[in-house]
């Protein structure tokens, strides 16, 4: 048994791990956690996530590329703002920071739902260091890293299939992944979380409905002749917005601080497209491509105060636990 073995715990219980000839056993809970076929860990205590299939092999060389990209101009300069060694990268994708976090000699993990085993093995993945769980329950334990940061996952937490048609209790759903990634956290320790903003009116990072949604006539029609999603920034919506996410993490989470970040060097920009509605259309890992010199502009240089309202497309936040 690899070396993790002594490194993670059981995500239901926080017990600790026994080797076993196909995975790890809890000897508190007696759950077992198999190698799958790709020599991956699965942490998956709900079935259903294995019939979630977010990654499809165009997306995933799209992800190598602007992973690597978000990485170098990005996430590197943020993490080396202040000391660090462990580094948790929660909806991981097929993991290029981590593996470049690794190669440059820091303890980094990532981890993601169980269809992303297929693109580790191709990439030759460490399977120490990736791992299939549900993001609500991890299996590592009590303030284990410096640094958690999630990006393009927390709004698809609390959804039917994955996507964005949410259940009744997403929230609490939501809360449960503030509390993991908090837990996780060692005190002092960094959290980045990033999604697009509800208060914003336009989602270009997803369309107006997955399969489980009823039909929605208007905004299908809006999103088939313009590919944005004009959506209501009130009630349910899949989409959170600053003031929900501050409440999950500092109201009921209980971290020491919320800092929403500029976001210069964030996105991977193109000159490409005419007119506010060719500002935000697409995207790459999770991350939106904002289109001409006039869009750039307006999202690098929002001011602080008007960061966190519903002038900025994008949330990007830093909390310290």
């Amino acid at each position: 048994m690899p070396f993790f073995s002594k490194t993670l715990v059981c995500p239901n219980c926080h017990a600790s791990l026994n080797p076993q000839a196909q995975g790890l056993n809890c000897h508190s809970c007696d759950t077992f956690f198999r190698i799958n076929k790709y020599g991956f860990l699965e942490f998956v205590v709900d079935e259903t996530l294995h019939e979630q299939d977010s990654t499809t092999e165009e997306y995933a060389l799209i992800q190598e590329k602007s992973g690597a990209r978000l990485y170098h101009e990005y996430l590197r300069p943020f993490f080396n703002q202040e000391p660090f060694h462990r580094v948790l990268d929660i909806g991981c994708g097929i993991g290029a920071p981590v593996t470049l976090l690794l190669n440059e000699g820091h303890e980094a993990y990532g981890i993601d739902l169980p269809n992303l085993a297929k693109f580790w093995d191709k990439r030759h993945n460490d399977p120490g260091h990736f791992f299939c769980c549900d993001s609500t329950l991890l299996p590592f334990p009590d303030g284990f890293f410096d640094v958690v940061y999630s990006t393009g996952v927390i709004e698809h937490i609390g959804t039917k299939v994955g996507h964005c048609e949410l259940l009744d209790d997403y929230h609490a759903a939501r809360q449960r992944y503030a509390n993991e990634i908090l837990r996780v956290t060692r005190p002092g320790g960094r959290i980045l979380i990033a999604c697009p903003n509800k208060s914003f009116p336009i989602d270009a990072q997803h369309g107006p409905r997955d399969y489980s949604s009823p039909k929605r006539r208007v905004r299908d029609y809006i999103y088939q002749k313009t590919r944005l999603n004009i959506h209501p920034v009130w009630g349910k919506y899949h989409l959170p917005s600053y003031s929900e996410i501050k409440n999950y993490f500092i109201a009921k989470g209980k971290a020491r601080s919320f800092e929403p970040l500029l976001l210069k060097g964030f996105f991977g920009f193109v000159s490409s497209g005419r007119g506010f509605f060719r500002l935000f259309t697409e995207y790459e890992h999770g991350i939106l491509k904002i289109f001409t010199e006039t869009g750039k502009a307006y999202i690098e240089h929002l001011p602080k105060a008007l960061r966190s309202t519903f002038l900025n497309p994008y949330i990007l936040v830093q909390i310290k636990k």
